[in-house]
């Protein structure tokens, strides 16, 4: 098994992805995973168990998750949109923090079978994201935004849907409670302190129960955030990295690049720099 450190220019990506890999090795990331199957039978292998696909199934995977998509027969490779997405993004959408709820419950299963209406709803809302990017006319983010919004929905409705229905899928709400916050709050002074109290567990059952549910402990997840606006930030703005270190919650420039450089290898200024060759050389290349 190995951590895939995979690094979003933006919140969110979409791609179209083959694969006719039988076995592979484990991986895990950072990063929310929508994989909707388009094409041929699939074994959506997890750490302890598997799920076996057929074209029109869903599959969440919740960051730190190790997973991996394998074809059941080499001659019939799988098609599948993958849609990767930060977290934090879901601080752009209204009450977006509960629909997270499918990543960050540890019971609930993670496919979505084809037969499903909110897979079909899925299906759609990712096949239109996706032509939205591929044809790129003016205003194709803003559209793609919109179906991703509809994708998170169907999937939150769907989980709650089977909450209901099974009974044994428990929702730990003081974890979920705690995700919300972090959401709501990650550009502001967090308290770990005022998590636990929420919790009303005590420190040490929360720490353990918040990492088995979301993957890392309140702190890293809170850090993994504001890296993740702090890069969106610094490529599409011309704020100050001071600016932006305070407006993702940091109050030493110090501290805020000490994380940033963990997180990137590279310093905040560079990272811009890098960025911005990047996107010139994609326009002298004709590239979107």
């Amino acid at each position: 098994m190995f951590f895939h450190d995979l690094r979003l220019e933006r919140e969110l990506k979409i791609e179209k992805r083959i694969d006719a890999d039988t076995d592979h090795e484990l991986h895990m990331h950072d990063l929310l995973e929508i994989n909707v199957l388009l094409e041929n039978d699939a074994e959506f292998r997890l750490l302890h168990r598997s799920f076996s696909g057929q074209a029109g199934d869903v599959f969440l995977f919740r960051p730190y998750e190790p997973h991996y998509n394998l074809a059941v027969r080499r001659d019939k490779p799988i098609h599948w949109l993958m849609v990767l997405f930060s977290p934090s993004i879901v601080r752009m959408i209204p009450y977006g923090y509960q629909l997270l709820y499918p990543f960050y419950t540890a019971a609930a299963t993670p496919h979505i079978p084809a037969a499903s209406p909110y897979a079909r709803a899925i299906h759609a809302a990712a096949a239109a994201a996706y032509e939205e990017q591929e044809k790129g006319l003016p205003g194709w983010e803003s559209k793609q935004f919109m179906h991703f919004v509809d994708i998170l929905v169907s999937a939150y409705r769907y989980t709650l849907e089977q909450a209901r229905r099974d009974g044994d899928v428990e929702i730990d709400a003081g974890i979920v409670s705690a995700v919300e916050y972090i959401l709501r709050h990650i550009t502001e002074d967090i308290d770990v302190q005022h998590l636990i109290d929420l919790y009303g567990r005590g420190k040490t059952y929360f720490y353990s129960t918040f990492k088995q549910a979301v993957g890392v402990t309140p702190n890293r997840f809170i850090h993994r955030l504001r890296m993740q606006i702090a890069m969106h930030l610094l490529k599409t703005t011309d704020k100050s990295v001071t600016d932006i270190a305070f407006d993702c919650g940091y109050h030493s420039i110090h501290y805020f690049n000490k994380h940033f450089k963990e997180y990137r290898q590279v310093s905040p200024r560079e990272y811009r720099n890098q960025s911005r060759r990047e996107g010139a050389a994609n326009v002298a290349g004709g590239g979107r």
